[in-house]
């Protein structure tokens, strides 16, 4: 358990050296001064600000990369200290330990390094609710760079236990989730327009600000005809739907992923203390895998349609488009 000593000294007593302090915020600001021109990371940041709701001040809010600079160049060593005084602490957490020990030690160190490691400030968790926003089409110039970004989403209102969230796992996965994904088969194998595209789906355990998107890089001169593309094949997945065997394929490979997934150390580490911070066990995750394989071609297409709407999609281009 030495390790595990070491680890929670560091976080209970970290030095905070003056030197390393500057050197971090150097780099940092180094970082963000280096996204300016930077499609893959100018292109997700307009889409989130555009999708965002919050005001300054607020955790959730996005920052332009003048009002990161200036957060990182404010802060001061003393700031940082307060800030740990006040939030770091075991009141609130979760320990997850995987792999070969006697778990009668582990709980014994646990108890000694942060059994009275209490933290000041009072939890509460930040949950966010869904709210709508009136969907863009941006296009941000950035000279001389070989490759353009194309990023797209929408939001609409779902959490992890709604009815319709194994259905839109299924039909993300389908529609651009894999290699073999709709989106992802047509722009980068059949049409060569992309190096790389696919799509994405996420809703949290907590609120219900659920989003849909997706993103791919690509030559500047081809963007214009990926999102052509993007949008036109997701017309025609609504229109049409998914086929019962494109349904059966996808059942079987996240079934795979998902047992894959906790038999690596790893991500059953994660999954282990994601679900302890939900107040869930890994009963949750087989109740997921059976309401996945009962699901039915119907069901997955009237839950894509229910809560996709091509109108409401946002999407901005980053590149050297001249």
């Amino acid at each position: 358990m030495p390790a595990l000593r070491l680890a929670v000294e560091m976080l209970r007593v970290p030095a905070f050296l003056d030197e390393d302090f500057e050197q971090v915020k150097k780099q940092r600001v180094a970082g963000i001064e280096g996204s300016r021109s930077d499609p893959a990371a100018l292109a997700p940041l307009a889409l989130s600000r555009a999708m965002n709701v919050f005001p300054p001040g607020d955790v959730r809010y996005v920052g332009t990369i003048d009002e990161q600079i200036d957060e990182v160049t404010n802060v001061t060593l003393d700031d940082v200290r307060k800030f740990h005084a006040r939030f770091y602490g075991a009141s609130h957490g979760e320990l997850a330990v995987v792999g070969q020990f006697k778990e009668t030690d582990v709980r014994t160190v646990a108890a000694d390094v942060l059994g009275a490691w209490s933290v000041a400030a009072p939890y509460a968790r930040i949950e966010t609710t869904y709210q709508t926003t009136a969907p863009v089409n941006l296009t941000i110039d950035t000279p001389d760079k070989q490759n353009a970004t194309f990023d797209a989403a929408l939001a609409f209102a779902m959490s992890d236990t709604d009815a319709d969230y194994p259905a839109m796992v299924l039909a993300n996965y389908m529609f651009g989730g894999s290699i073999t994904g709709r989106v992802s088969n047509r722009i980068r194998n059949r049409e060569g327009l992309s190096y790389g595209v696919n799509s994405s789906f996420a809703a949290p355990a907590f609120g219900n600000a659920a989003r849909f998107g997706g993103t791919a890089i690509s030559n500047p001169s081809n963007a214009s005809r990926v999102e052509a593309s993007f949008r036109d094949e997701l017309a025609k997945t609504l229109t049409n739907g998914f086929t019962a065997d494109e349904v059966a394929v996808a059942k079987k490979a996240v079934h795979d992923q998902r047992t894959v997934g906790r038999a690596q150390d790893g991500q059953l580490l994660n999954l282990i203390a994601a679900r302890e911070e939900l107040g869930r066990t890994l009963a949750w995750d087989a109740q997921m895998d059976a309401r996945l394989d009962a699901l039915t071609v119907d069901e997955v297409n009237a839950a894509f349609r229910r809560h996709v709407h091509a109108d409401q999609l946002s999407v901005v281009k980053a590149g050297d488009f001249r």
